[in-house]
């Protein structure tokens, strides 16, 4: 679909509302470079203040109902990556698959060089007495995902059979989204041949498999294709799919993740074909304005904007390539998350995409066993934030905190950890900050002891509050809201902070939140 260049902000609502018909019925402060809250974006504002849902005991706010979060234009979908699912063989969590890999010794010391292939994984479940435990377990991830305000997936899937079992669950997917609830959409984000000689035969027979399914997404009646790197074929390899599909009667349009630049000028030979723009993105918060400046250009261009959202990208498995193995970005604990939400926001975003979900191997953000439901928590608040226009009230004290297991230059055990040390790949230098992102209903002092260590911050107002202390090794942080001179809420961290390590852990382990019933 080509969207004319004198595209107007009215016209672009009503291009986004339109397809609402049939899907749904219903050590310091924060960075001050980041928007204020009298300086937050208003677009995409809800005509009221719908009544708050019951998983909003789950969060510092009141959350509006799912049908009242859907009825804005702007959308929020999580990127899921099937091969890191809640479980691989719907074992015993502790002999499963996932310990497998997370342990070095097992699989015959596969992972014994560097400690594991990941450092974190789902939170861990009991096996299903039922055969379609692969279904169950997807229809835990949607529920999460719509207690979190996310209207869908972005599912990566393959344009053939796979050898691979878990690649090959995109139906499975789509019958656990319209077991859960028919208005959640699945954008495809299909894989594709790269070779030279690859043609577009797999795509067709396989976008046409599921196009009649009522979960697959659409955009005024065409079915989004979102494919990650789509550049690796020509503009004319997808208009030559779009156009036969086209004579099968089954309309596409394209929204592709193209990699990542700050360059906006680039992906011209991209617009006659594409409704809107998006990118991989970067993990950092210095990606953010980037991201702003694209959606700026994207709508200059007369296309809309999903910008990208991570909260971090770090990489302990071990390949032949230094580029994209044994790095990280640094995230600085939450400020790369909150600024690429920000940021989407103050350029006026259309949608958002999270990178990812389900990527251990890289980055995620869904509830898991280091984590528990910190990011989700972040997701539901930010989501609620752009989707309504209005930075949500906090009714909730909630703490929540960020750290490392160790500082990024721990000595490690050179003799088990024999593979090459992480390196830094991207954003600004290697940090070594306790963060204590705090939501706060009222005034209060934030405190964070690291054995005598002890860090105090009054906030005198309102809202959120991101306060950080240099890491000190040899300790468990913990963390106060005081008020008048009570602790209001204590909470210490799960993670033991090493002077030392065997295998190095750049992960950033997170904790806190409320105690509620959650999916």
């Amino acid at each position: 679909m080509r969207i004319a260049m004198d595209f107007s902000r009215a016209r672009l609502a009503a291009f986004l509302l339109a397809p609402l018909l049939s899907m749904s019925c219903a050590g310091g402060a924060a960075d001050e470079s980041l928007p204020s809250e009298d300086g937050a974006p208003e677009a995409g504002v809800l005509p009221t203040a719908p009544a708050p849902t019951p998983i909003s005991e789950c969060y510092p706010f009141d959350m509006p109902t799912t049908a009242a979060l859907r009825a804005a234009p702007k959308k929020v979908f999580g990127f899921y990556y099937p091969i890191f699912p809640i479980s691989i063989d719907n074992a015993q969590p502790a002999s499963d698959y996932w310990t497998g890999w997370m342990t070095p010794e097992s699989r015959n010391g596969e992972y014994a060089n560097i400690g594991g292939l990941m450092r974190d994984r789902p939170l861990p479940r009991a096996p299903w007495a039922d055969s379609a435990w692969r279904q169950r377990d997807f229809e835990t991830e949607v529920r999460r995902a719509i207690a979190s305000g996310m209207d869908g997936f972005l599912y990566e899937h393959p344009y053939r059979v796979s050898s691979d079992t878990r690649n090959n669950q995109l139906t499975v997917m789509l019958a656990a989204a319209a077991a859960v609830d028919p208005e959640f959409r699945i954008v495809l984000s299909p894989d594709f041949p790269t070779e030279a000689e690859g043609t577009t035969d797999g795509l067709v027979s396989m976008i046409a498999s599921v196009a009649q399914h009522p979960s697959v997404h659409k955009l005024n009646g065409a079915i989004v294709l979102a494919s990650f790197n789509p550049e690796r074929k020509s503009v004319a390899f997808w208009t030559e799919l779009k156009t036969r599909l086209a004579a099968q009667g089954i309309q596409v349009t394209y929204w592709p993740l193209l990699s990542y630049t700050g360059d906006v000028t680039k992906y011209a030979e991209w617009n006659n074909l594409v409704t809107g723009f998006s990118t991989w993105g970067e993990r950092t918060a210095q990606s953010g304005e980037n991201m702003r400046r694209w959606s700026v250009e994207s709508h200059r261009r007369g296309k809309l904007w999903m910008s990208p959202v991570a909260f971090e990208d770090v990489r302990h498995k071990l390949t032949d390539s230094e580029n994209s193995s044994r790095v990280y970005w640094e995230a600085q604990n939450s400020l790369a998350f909150r600024s690429q939400f920000e940021k989407a926001m103050e350029g006026d975003a259309d949608w958002m995409t999270l990178l990812t979900l389900t990527d251990y191997g890289e980055s995620w953000m869904t509830a898991s066993q280091e984590r528990g439901y910190v990011i989700m928590d972040w997701i539901a608040y930010y989501t609620t934030w752009f989707k309504t226009g209005q930075r949500p009230t906090i009714v909730r004290d909630t703490l929540y905190y960020t750290h490392r297991r160790h500082r990024t230059d721990a000595p490690f055990n050179a003799a088990k950890q024999t593979a090459r040390a992480m390196k830094l790949r991207g954003g600004v230098a290697a940090s070594n900050q306790v963060e204590l992102l705090a939501f706060l209903k009222e005034p209060g002092r934030l405190v964070i002891t690291q054995g005598t260590d002890v860090r105090t911050l009054d906030v005198t107002s309102a809202g959120v509050t991101a306060f950080q202390a240099p890491l000190v090794p040899g300790t468990t942080p913990v963390f106060e809201l005081q008020r008048g001179g009570v602790t209001v809420q204590r909470l210490e961290s799960k993670t033991q902070i090493l002077a030392q390590t065997v295998y190095q852990d750049l992960m950033y382990h997170a904790g806190g939140g409320r105690s509620c019933t959650r999916p």
